[in-house]
């Protein structure tokens, strides 16, 4: 605990870390609770992070290195939102490889809220004049970070600057370098 009070910047960091929040509020458990208390959070973790892979190779067929590598950046431990968020982006046209490269570039969409912040960006893009679905799903599948948008005027004038981009490269033709 002395070093808690030595360093008051490492007090605030670790009142971040939940594992060890109760430490922090509790110094009098610290003796024996700590080793519990963090076998606990880690098994926890582990618990999270094993669930999450199985999950991303039996729903999206990623390999196992792929989920376990997205498994660092996001992890849960049921599958009621991640199944609402796969099936939102089903329902919306996409396939299921255009649905793998997008958890793979922006996994945190796995625990987003489907119907309260990816449906109504779908809605919104799908509502614009001339954008087709197929259209729709291919832009998103290559740039994903578009649902991290928050504003519809925003998300619009991105998703315009990354079509014009997707067909410029499109209509150049360009030739094979060996």
């Amino acid at each position: 605990m002395y070093s808690l009070i030595l360093h008051g910047k490492r007090l605030v960091q670790l009142q971040k870390c939940p594992s060890l929040r109760f430490l922090v509020q509790n110094p009098f458990a610290f003796s024996n609770s700590f080793s519990s208390a963090t076998d606990l959070s880690l098994k926890d973790v582990r618990k999270g992070k094993t669930f999450t892979v199985s999950y991303l190779v039996d729903s999206l067929g990623l390999t196992t290195k792929l989920a376990e590598s997205i498994s660092r950046k996001v992890s849960f431990e049921e599958k009621r939102n991640p199944d609402s968020v796969l099936s939102l982006f089903r329902n919306h046209g996409f396939t299921d490889s255009q649905i793998s490269s997008i958890i793979t570039d922006y996994p945190l969409l796995l625990i987003a809220d489907a119907e309260k912040s990816i449906g109504p960006k779908l809605r919104f893009l799908q509502s614009r004049e001339g954008v087709s679905s197929s259209e729709l799903t291919e832009i998103l599948s290559k740039v994903p970070k578009i649902f991290g948008i928050k504003k519809d005027k925003a998300i619009s004038i991105y998703y315009d600057f990354v079509k014009e981009i997707i067909e410029a490269d499109k209509s150049n033709n360009y030739e094979k370098v060996l």
